[in-house]
């Protein structure tokens, strides 16, 4: 809560084309009537302890391995005692099975900018170049539309017990082409 008004400070990071009211909404690369793009989750601004909630849902496997750590202990040391971190990311192990089952049957070239062309083989997730690949890489259509890291469930509850988060949920769900964790953990 913010400590003058009684509002509760919750940070959307990676926001994209979907702001939420209510929310400090973040994205480097959108840029939309009320997002905030100048501001750098490896160094939040906000004091110890300050924030009620972060959202970060299909953005922490675009941050390379070293932003990574800074953002995750950025995120950790923002929240408040109780506070909860919701996070969404490809389930990697999914993506890694998938992709080993499905046949290797490549058919052009990926297009940057289409929509659903994904090489030839659209969202088939039966063909391993076409919306597989890209929850391997990202869609690669702009800039920050690129995957450079990757999450399981064990990681998510390994790093959430090493940032001393109190509490960590995992549930699967199918969004974005594919299977995603979804994770709330409470600081």
């Amino acid at each position: 809560m913010d400590a003058v008004t009684d509002v509760p400070v919750r940070l959307h990071i990676g926001c994209g084309t979907n702001p939420l009211p209510g929310w400090i909404n973040i994205d480097r690369v959108a840029r939309l009537p009320g997002v905030v793009t100048d501001l750098d989750v490896t160094d939040l601004p906000y004091p110890d302890g300050a924030v009620d909630a972060v959202l970060a849902e299909h953005v922490l496997e675009h941050f390379s391995f070293a932003e990574e750590a800074l953002v995750w202990r950025e995120m950790a040391r923002v929240l408040r005692p109780g506070g909860t971190l919701t996070l969404e990311v490809p389930d990697f192990e999914w993506v890694c099975a998938t992709f080993l089952a499905a046949n290797d049957d490549w058919r052009e070239f990926y297009v940057v900018g289409a929509t659903d062309h994904y090489a030839g083989c659209g969202r088939a997730l039966d063909l391993r170049w076409g919306i597989l690949q890209t929850m391997f890489f990202g869609n690669q259509n702009g800039a920050g539309q690129f995957h450079r890291s990757a999450y399981t469930e064990g990681k998510l509850r390994a790093i959430a017990g090493a940032l001393g988060f109190e509490s960590i949920a995992v549930r699967r769900l199918f969004n974005k082409g594919g299977q995603a964790l979804r994770a709330r953990l409470v600081r």
